[in-house]
Formats: C-alpha cells, sequence, structure tokens
C-alpha cells in the first residue's frame, strides 16, 4: 500500500509540474500551449511535418481590389500557390508592379521565375493562407471558366474599388489599339480600347460598369470583347481609372 502510494504521488507531483510548465490540457491556454511545443519539436526535429507560413492579412482597399482584378485577368490559384503569368518583354515593368504588390499587402517572399523557351514570366507565392484568403475574396481556385468569373460583391459596392478591379483586369487582359478607318478617301487613325473575356456574363459585367462611370462600351459576343472607341472615352479611361502598366501608359500618350 505504501509502494501504491509513493507511485501515485510521484504521478500526482509529475501531472502538476507538467500543467505548470505546459498548461493544462483540458483548456483552450493548455492546448494552446500544447500545440507551441509540438510545432517547435517537429522544426528541431524534421519530421515531414509542415506549419502554414504567417501572413499578413490585409485590409480590403483599392490595392488590394487592383490585384483581385489582376489574379482574375492572368492570375491563377492552385491549393498551395498564387500565381500571375505574363509576357516578359512587353510587360516586365508591370510583373514587377505585381511583385510589388503582393510584398506590400501581404509581406510574403515572391519568386519571380521566367519559363524556358518561352517568353512567359511568372510571379509566384507560395502560401496556402494567401490562397484561402484571395479565394475568400473572390478569385476562383483551378479553372476560372469552368468556377464562372464574376466581380465580387465587397468591390462591386465600393466606386474606388471598382475603379482599381477595373484597372488591374485591364493592365492584365486589356489592350491599346490603333483603330485605322477610311472615310472620304482619307485614312484615319485613333486608339481603341478592349478588354477580352472568354466568360460573357463577366465581360456583360464589365460592360455595365463601364457603363456606371459614363463610359459607352460597345461589345461583341463574337469577338469576346467589349471596346471603348470614342477618343474622349479612352481618354477619360485614362485620366479617370489610370493604368500601372507602363505598356498601356506609353500607346496612350500616342493619343
Amino acid at each position: 500500500m505504501i509502494i501504491q502510494n509513493k507511485k501515485a504521488l510521484a504521478a500526482s507531483l509529475g501531472g502538476l509540474a507538467r500543467i505548470k510548465k505546459y498548461g493544462n490540457p483540458g483548456t483552450k491556454e493548455g492546448r494552446r500551449l500544447g500545440g507551441l511545443r509540438s510545432i517547435k519539436t517537429h522544426r528541431l526535429k524534421p519530421s515531414g511535418f509542415k506549419t502554414l507560413k504567417k501572413i499578413k492579412i490585409p485590409d480590403k482597399d483599392i490595392k488590394l481590389a487592383e490585384l483581385i482584378g489582376i489574379m482574375v485577368g492572368d492570375g491563377h490559384l492552385s491549393n498551395y500557390q498564387a500565381s500571375v503569368t505574363t509576357n516578359i518583354d512587353t510587360d516586365y515593368e508591370h510583373a514587377l508592379y505585381i511583385n510589388f504588390l503582393f510584398r506590400r499587402l501581404f509581406m510574403v517572399k515572391v519568386n519571380m521565375e521566367k519559363r524556358k523557351d518561352s517568353k512567359a514570366v511568372d510571379i509566384i507565392v507560395s502560401s496556402k493562407n494567401i490562397v484561402k484568403h484571395l479565394h475568400k475574396l473572390g478569385m476562383p481556385i483551378g479553372n476560372k471558366l469552368q468556377e464562372g468569373l464574376k466581380i465580387p460583391t465587397w468591390i462591386k459596392r465600393n466606386i474606388s474599388f471598382s475603379k482599381f478591379f477595373l484597372r488591374g483586369i485591364f493592365d492584365t487582359d486589356g489592350c491599346v489599339y490603333i483603330d485605322k478607318h477610311r472615310y472620304k478617301g482619307k485614312v484615319y487613325s485613333h486608339l481603341g480600347w478592349t478588354f477580352t473575356s472568354y466568360d460573357d456574363k463577366f465581360l456583360n459585367e464589365i460592360k455595365e460598369l463601364l457603363e456606371k462611370f459614363g463610359f459607352r462600351p460597345t461589345n461583341t459576343i463574337k469577338q469576346k470583347s467589349v471596346y471603348l472607341r470614342r477618343q474622349d472615352d479612352v481618354r477619360k479611361y485614362f485620366n479617370f481609372i489610370g493604368t500601372s502598366n507602363p505598356k498601356h501608359r506609353r500607346r496612350f500618350s500616342r493619343l
């Protein structure tokens, strides 16, 4: 009996010491301390256990709305990565800007990788937390067209957010082009603005957003595009919506 009591006493004292050091496992604080100790153990002794990278969760602002526009345009979400693919020859400066946006908003490391035998460059962020957050904000995971594109409600409800979302998506999937036409024997050249998407419903949303801002867009379902052809509309777009892509700014300067 004495031996049993000694064993019970030792176990009791050991349990109390453990609770004092790591917390009561039956409480929220105890479970938190236990989890932190477990993470520390896995870091010191590699076991294949992975922890999610901590990220900064940004407030909803114009830059976040612009990034969502960029992602909807040329971006992709897998289960563990967020990426944007663009042309290294024509859009390298904009690629650097996208790199800056990710770092500014989420405080994370960003990789830029040029594809072999291609003019494409990928801006890549490896973070499941960022994927989850961007998905929560309205960016589809996987095939965007199959999932269906749309302007997120939190952006639609805010004029400034809508402007910067439009800027982001045009800077990736839009184009400024020379529109030539002949009238009474003379050839006239004007700049045109166009945005292309293979999602008809989303294309119509963009058209409606442009109309909300006072533009007069036209669209063709066959060409999967929305156009601004009036010169005052093109000027208004670049003065009111603006661009973060130097390629578009240089083309507009010809107007």
